[in-house]
């Protein structure tokens, strides 16, 4: 009964302090599992709005040169498929070539190929676009620099005030 009671008595003693380094230790390897975690989400997370970040500069891009087009007066083509049929045509050839027309085969051809003109206001406003873009995204700034300057021969008259507000907003970041 002795015995019985020195190894509860042990118990007792070494018990308490052994339970509790075991519950500081699990709660201490827990912590450090879920800040493990935690920093992995996070790094992740970066990753993917690095990459959300990219795609959207991309997009960006993109619509800016379509912008770019609608700036420079350039839009859509039409491509009339059945005036190639016909200006393909034997007959069509051989009265061309009769009439001693000196028109090559893609002179010829581009004239099945219809440009839709885009209005002098449709540029203008593109032209504000630009610098607008330009003026709030850092990444387009010196895109529009550059295509306004392109267009500065064509629309001097409306580019030039904006190349003049985004090379000195370029200056001072």
């Amino acid at each position: 009964m002795d015995t019985l009671r020195v190894i509860t008595l042990i118990i007792k003693q070494l018990g308490v302090p052994l339970t509790t380094i075991i519950a500081i230790g699990s709660a201490a390897a827990g912590l450090w599992l879920s800040l493990k975690q935690y920093r992995l989400k996070t790094l992740s997370e970066t990753r993917l709005n690095k990459a959300a970040s990219i795609e959207a500069d991309i997009n960006l891009m993109k619509l800016f040169s379509e912008l770019m087009n609608t700036a420079h007066a350039r839009n859509t083509y039409q491509v009339s498929e059945k005036a190639i049929e016909m200006l393909l045509q034997q007959d069509t050839m051989r009265a061309l070539l009769s009439a001693g027309t000196n028109m090559s085969l893609n002179t010829l051809l581009s004239q099945a190929v219809i440009s839709i003109p885009v209005g002098a206001a449709s540029q203008d406003a593109a032209i504000a676009a630009i610098a607008t873009l330009g003026k709030k995204h850092e990444v387009l700034l010196d895109a529009a620099i550059q295509g306004l300057e392109s267009l500065s021969h064509i629309k001097g008259d409306v580019t030039d005030k904006y190349i003049l507000e985004l090379k000195q907003l370029r200056n001072n970041l």
